[in-house]
């Protein structure tokens, strides 16, 4: 039988409080709040399953959680079998202060000040989330507690490392091609199906389409009249206008003929009379 050393206990540390199942005491779901549970649960290295011993007398101390700093308490500061335990805040009632006794193994009973009953397991329970309570001292496995100090989380393993165990499976790539043969085709035929209700989608609009189609070729001819007739009426709204210039000069010339017939017309002025008077003599004045 592997023989436990004793921990010393020494202030300024944080220890884990571990059940004879290898299960640790924590703060129920990391709750800051009073009267928040306490449970047992796997370790996995988080602040709220570690303690500080925090010495109130001779063999007697306030256990602190490291990441609530609350204190393990009895409910209502219980005395009778059963009363479970929970957090609050640091307070003088002895309801707090607890005492360790070795077992002669390195395992110690985790026993109350104020009753002198062992924290215990309810029901004897082996499950994460079995609650805690006291009992009256009957030397089970589920009152003994190993106290070692609190060790760091796990951290995660190195890239190089990883990288191996990714490059290790090389030769199985083949066979995960084959495997990934299938699925290929599965998705292919998933695609299509999922194409089809585009495709239906966008054969709906054909009867809007023709519509447009039928208007556009009814409006084409129109259009085409419209654009023949155009220069027509325009040439023959020039042809007027080519008409009448070409008569202007016409009239012009109409109207200087008259002047100039009638300039041809006019007769001759009358030369004048000769004078058949014979010259005599002019009568002498009286």
């Amino acid at each position: 039988m592997k023989k436990t050393v004793q921990t010393v206990i020494s202030p300024d540390k944080f220890y884990t409080i571990t059940s004879s199942n290898g299960k640790v005491v924590e703060v129920a779901d990391f709750n800051t709040e009073n009267g928040a549970a306490i449970q047992l649960w796997d370790y996995a290295g988080e602040e709220w399953q570690q303690w500080e011993f925090v010495r109130a007398g001779e063999g007697v101390y306030r256990i602190r959680n490291r990441f609530t700093g609350k204190m393990l308490d009895l409910i209502a500061s219980g005395v009778v079998d059963g009363t479970w335990l929970h957090q609050w805040e640091g307070t003088n009632g002895s309801s707090q202060l607890w005492m360790l006794e070795s077992t002669g193994d390195g395992h110690v009973k985790v026993k109350s000040n104020l009753s002198g009953k062992c924290m215990d397991v309810v029901g004897m329970s082996q499950e994460n989330g079995a609650r805690l309570q006291i009992w009256q001292d009957v030397n089970g496995d589920n009152q003994r507690w190993l106290i070692e100090e609190a060790k760091p989380k796990k951290a995660a393993r190195p890239a190089k490392e990883t990288a191996e165990t990714v490059e290790s499976p090389a030769a199985e790539a083949p066979a995960q091609e084959k495997a990934e043969a299938p699925a290929k085709k599965t998705t292919r035929r998933t695609t299509k199906k999922a194409a089809e209700p585009k495709a239906e989608t966008a054969k709906k609009p054909r009867t809007t389409r023709k519509k447009a189609e039928t208007a556009k070729a009814a409006e084409e001819p129109a259009k085409a009249l419209k654009a023949a007739e155009e220069p027509k009426a325009i040439k023959a709204a020039k042809e007027p206008k080519a008409i009448k210039a070409a008569e202007e000069p016409k009239a012009i010339k109409a109207a200087k003929e008259p002047k100039a017939l009638a300039t041809s017309e006019e007769p001759a002025a009358p030369a004048p009379k000769p004078n058949l008077k014979k010259p005599g003599k002019r009568k002498a004045a009286k």
